[in-house]
């Protein structure tokens, strides 16, 4: 049994490892392409990488680094709903420059996407190991994670940590009430830093699709298998700990967003609820995910939504499932009539589906009061569009296409044939895709990997010397992709790419920001952006996008070297930087002691087993 089980494992492992290769095969190609280019949106997220090098250089890992010299003329770092200089890719960059952290980062989240979903279907929905298999792998091929990390949506990584979070918030808890105690803890604590995660990557805001995306997951489980109790309490420990361990990030972004609440923008919207039902559909089940008759479908557009916008296909595989399942069921109730009694809380849990299931439908589609109310909720207001909380469907479906194909086959043999097919199906539609939009991105990295290795080996030290902008051959301004790779020539861009002030600049106060020399004088003012004016203006007695003064000289000439420079803080931020500490050091404490609890117990039972086998020998 034990050779068995063992033998089953590594045929797994090796499943799962092949899997993956196939789909860095895939994908690599792409890291860069032919012409040694990546996907336009890296123009931001990579020269983002090597600032948060710079600062690591300078200064370590424990210095926060609230704003950076390098964009806009004196920006936000840590600041920013955007930056991800306490994840995964930023950690790789002090490790590899910023193009192999992309690469490594694509393929361990992948991974982890693979696992957690396998984790979530084997040990909570106790499916067998083909259909698991088989739900891990349409995850690891879902259209948004891939073709988001293609075009450089770098933040959007954490998105393959979703099934983690619902493993760790519904598998069994061990009998007996000090274990049953500790392990809910220990779950509830791991789900919350996986939110927290989540927020400092950049992806906080489809925070509230990733929880519906959960709830949902959660409440089909409890129709199941009940035990609903276990995961509200992992849930509702897992909010209070995210929160507290990201504390310090979401009181900056409150503040930020207070100041610049990016709502100028019109949210799209189809013209009737089937026409919305059939653009998510589309998407879900066809790609190549683009053509003409999804954006002649949108009404109040004001932003073309390219290809990468309208990926989110699981392929035509589960739907396929799906059906044969539905078909299955209704042969059986017809050659048998089923009594089936569903109590309260089941009747609860399938409306509460049934509601969370039409979000996504309702919001995108438009109708003008509608469209009013919906500018005025948090974060939704600050979108230029809601076709990404189309992510909620993604794991829904794999989840009840795999539950559907634990009906239709009964046998182990059974299952382990469909999957096997559905899976290589999957890998051939995904092998065939045509990604030539994808290939055809023009962003070169070059300039800064080139600036990473001569920081990296002590030829450099970075430093803003000036404000610049590109100009063309007629001296007329140009702007360019790659225009926040200034910094590598120790200039930061005036007309940065940074989309809090709007695609194009619309809420960017540039005041007196001028190309020329940082430190230059005009008017009892330095050509530098003061950064905390934009976070904390009346803590700092000044304005949004106001500039250091003559006066704060040696704090400006410490902001341009990538130093800490002194600025105040509200009394709020300071609270919320205290608890995120505290929090943290808790959090380490806890799962330090529970580690070396269960080593312990393992120990001891192993010791007790051996003392066991000796008396009887």
């Amino acid at each position: 049994m034990i050779n068995f089980q063992k033998k089953n494992n590594l045929f797994l492992l090796i499943a799962a490892l092949a899997l993956l290769t196939c789909y860095y095969v895939m994908l690599e190609r792409f890291f860069p392409n032919a012409s040694g280019k990546l996907g336009n949106d890296y123009a931001y997220f990579l020269p983002f990488l090597l600032d948060g090098f710079f600062w690591y250089n300078l200064n370590g890992f424990w210095a926060i680094p609230w704003f950076t010299p390098s964009f806009c003329g004196g920006s936000l770092n840590y600041a920013n709903v955007q930056s991800c200089f306490y994840t995964l890719p930023q950690l790789f960059t002090f490790l590899t420059d910023p193009l192999a952290a992309a690469r490594l980062t694509l393929i361990l989240f992948a991974a982890f996407g693979l696992l957690g979903f396998y984790l979530v279907l084997r040990q909570a929905f106790f499916t067998s190991r083909p259909a698991s298999f088989l739900g891990a792998g349409l995850f690891l091929f879902n259209g948004f994670y891939t073709h988001r990390m293609l075009i450089g949506h770098f933040g959007n990584h954490a998105f393959m940590l979703l099934p983690l979070i619902c493993w760790v918030l519904l598998r069994p808890l061990p009998e007996g009430k000090k274990a049953h105690f500790r392990r809910l803890l220990f779950d509830a604590l791991i789900g919350g830093l996986l939110f927290a995660y989540m927020v400092q990557s950049g992806f906080g805001p489809y925070l509230i699709p990733v929880i519906i995306a959960v709830v949902l997951i959660g409440l089909f489980h409890g129709i199941l298998h009940g035990r609903q109790r276990d995961f509200w309490l992992r849930w509702a420990g897992a909010g209070i700990a995210g929160i507290l361990l990201c504390s310090s990030k979401l009181a900056v972004i409150y503040h930020l967003m207070g100041n610049f609440p990016r709502s100028i923008y019109k949210l799209p919207g189809t013209r009737s609820v089937l026409d919305a039902a059939w653009l998510i559909a589309k998407s879900l089940f066809i790609s190549p995910a683009f053509d003409s008759d999804r954006m002649e479908m949108l009404t109040n557009l004001q932003w073309a939504l390219e290809r990468h916008e309208w990926e989110y296909s699981v392929s035509i595989v589960p739907l396929l499932i799906i059906l044969c399942g539905s078909l299955s069921i209704f042969r059986q109730i017809q050659a048998k009539p089923v009594n089936l009694k569903l109590n309260w809380k089941q009747w609860l849990q399938i409306n509460a589906i049934a509601m969370l299931l039409i979000v996504p439908v309702a919001i995108n589609t438009y109708s003008p009061g509608w469209n009013a109310i919906l500018k005025q909720l948090p974060l939704i207001k600050s979108s230029s569009n809601v076709v990404r909380w189309f992510i909620i469907y993604i794991p829904t479906i794999i989840l009840i296409s795999t539950l559907m194909l634990e009906k239709i086959a009964v046998s182990p043999k059974s299952k382990l044939g469909i999957a096997v097919i559905s899976m290589a199906a999957v890998v051939a539609l995904n092998a065939s895709t045509d990604r030539n939009f994808y290939l055809q991105r023009s962003y070169d990295p070059e300039e800064i990997l080139k600036s990473y290795y001569q920081v990296k080996a002590g030829r450099w030290t970075p430093g803003i010397k000036a404000i610049g902008i590109n100009v063309d051959n007629k001296g007329q301004m140009n702007v360019l992709i790659k225009r926040n790779n200034m910094l590598v020539h120790g200039a930061s861009q005036m007309y940065c790419y940074e989309a809090l002030f709007g695609y194009q600049l619309e809420d960017f106060p540039a005041k007196s920001l001028h190309p020329g020399p940082v430190m230059a004088e005009q008017e009892g003012l330095l050509n530098i952006k003061n950064p905390a004016c934009y976070v904390w203006p009346e803590a700092n007695h000044c304005k949004p996008g106001d500039h250091f003064t003559v006066a704060q000289k040696e704090a400006a000439w410490a902001f341009v070297n990538y130093r800490p420079f002194p600025f105040k803080m509200p009394a709020s931020q300071k609270a919320a930087n205290w608890i995120n500490a505290l929090a943290l050091v808790v959090a380490m404490m806890f799962l330090l002691l529970y580690t070396v609890g269960v080593l312990y117990h393992r120990i001891m039972r192993k010791k007790y087993t051996f003392n066991t086998a000796k008396k009887c020998l």
